[in-house]
């Protein structure tokens, strides 16, 4: 599916797209290059790739860690790093991720 790149001009916050680029950054990418994983991935699927939601659940899971008990492992609930899985492409990984 290679062919002609254009350019395209999105308007966003500049404190995200600071924050977008930092993140990106540090998982080796640009924000375009971002851009464009999202962009392949929601064509792939014929939608956008994750839910999209108000984020309520969001802030609980973020309350529940802060108020835990000091010395408690705040990582609970996470697998195992023995139990961890590798994925061979991202369809599964997103496939393992829409399941639950």
């Amino acid at each position: 599916m290679a062919g002609t790149t254009v350019n395209v001009s999105i308007r966003m916050d500049a404190e995200i797209k600071t924050e977008a680029e930092d993140l990106f950054s540090e998982l080796g990418l640009s924000l375009g290059a971002a851009v464009n994983v999202f962009v392949r991935q929601a064509v792939r699927r014929g939608g956008i790739p994750f839910k999209v939601t108000l984020g309520k659940d969001r802030g609980r899971e973020l309350a529940a860690v802060e108020t835990k008990p000091s010395g408690e492992n705040s990582r609970q609930g996470f697998e195992e790093p023995s139990k961890q899985r590798e994925y061979s492409n991202l369809e599964e990984f997103f496939a393992k991720l829409d399941a639950g």
